[in-house]
């Protein structure tokens, strides 16, 4: 990909997460959703500046190719061009906390995502599909767009069921199992309006406080539960990944520092949905502690619970101590005369 010149200091990839979903089911809401609570600071690719209806407190400037706000955030429009726009906000001399890409209601997010496979200064973090939860069972059986939609769930790392308030419970409930037929191991988070905890797109390291726990009502009829796991030892690193594969379903985010090995080496994992990844950690970024790890479920099942017994089975055994070298008593004699046998 050319760029404009960069900054020659060295500094991590931004994440990428992907926010696909057809035509209608709320993408520019959950974008919008993220600009305004003004936790991180995002640049977010768009097709339509038209569509993105930011608080015209929040725009700081406007020359028809980006949009910048006060909270530090940018919108870019595709007008130039997908890998030209994304070269412009990679060559931002500061960086951003998180990249967006709304991708077209026609298109396939994957296929965007794939970017960040081969752009260095790029790490994907997720894809975010969401899903009109009263045209989404039409949809599928649509011979026009069913293909369309069918591939998009099934890029998805979490899978947003938005408008579950225009839906009954048994609706939503069949919405919901159609999602889940098509994309098992896939989460499915309930919304109205596309809100959710922008923790769930980029949680930081940090994150022990109630800020996990939605403080308002963010989807339907649907708690959102903390989870703190800490750990002293290490992970042998095979068991943990087959562990990280069997997540609970409910499981949106986890993020934090972990040990793999007999020599403890430090990581940090993040994981959204089903994907997940290992980083090393060196010099001053390593830690203090040894397992630390934050996320976030949906629902009321006990992920928490869930989870820790599976990471549990994947740390490695702790060496049992040496017991002190202790001057034995005198033998006792089959007769019972010694003084300790009496």
């Amino acid at each position: 990909m050319r760029r404009p010149s960069r900054p020659s200091r060295p500094r991590q990839p931004q994440p990428l997460t992907v926010i696909g979903g057809f035509l209608g089911a709320g993408k520019t809401t959950l974008v919008n959703h993220l600009l305004a609570g003004g936790e991180r600071r995002y640049a977010v690719l768009v097709n339509d500046f038209g569509a993105v209806n930011v608080d015209a407190g929040l725009i700081a400037s406007h020359d028809g190719q980006t949009l910048r706000l006060t909270n530090g955030c940018i919108c870019c429009s595709l007008g130039e061009g997908f890998l030209t726009t994304l070269a412009r906000v990679l060559a931002e001399p500061e960086g951003f906390d998180h990249i967006l890409i709304e991708a077209s209601g026609v298109g396939d997010p994957s296929a965007i995502a794939d970017i960040a496979l081969v752009e260095p200064d790029l790490v994907l973090s997720a894809i975010l599909v969401v899903v009109d939860a009263e045209s989404v069972a039409s949809q599928l059986r649509d011979p026009r767009i069913g293909d369309t939609v069918l591939r998009q769930v099934q890029a998805a790392d979490i899978l947003i069921l938005n408008k579950c308030d225009r839906m009954d419970d048994a609706g939503r409930a069949q919405a919901r199992a159609a999602l889940e037929g098509l994309a098992p191991r896939c989460p499915v988070l309930e919304a109205v309006d596309a809100r959710i905890p922008a923790q769930i797109v980029a949680p930081g390291l940090d994150e022990r406080r109630s800020r996990f726990r939605a403080s308002s009502p963010a989807s339907h009829e649907t708690r959102f539960g903390r989870i703190l796991y800490e750990r002293a030892g290490a992970f042998e690193p095979n068991a943990l990944r087959a562990a990280l594969n069997r997540a609970p379903a409910d499981l949106l985010r986890l993020k934090g520092w972990v040990r793999l090995g007999p020599h403890a080496t430090p990581h940090i994992l993040q994981m959204v949905g089903r994907r997940w990844t290992m980083t090393p950690l060196q010099g001053d970024a390593v830690p203090p502690g040894e397992i630390a790890l934050v996320g976030i479920a949906s629902g009321d099942g006990p992920a928490d619970r869930a989870l820790a017994d599976l990471l549990d089975l994947a740390l490695l055994p702790v060496p049992l101590p040496i017991p002190a070298c202790l001057t034995p008593a005198p033998p006792c004699n089959v007769t019972g005369d010694h003084p300790r046998c009496n």
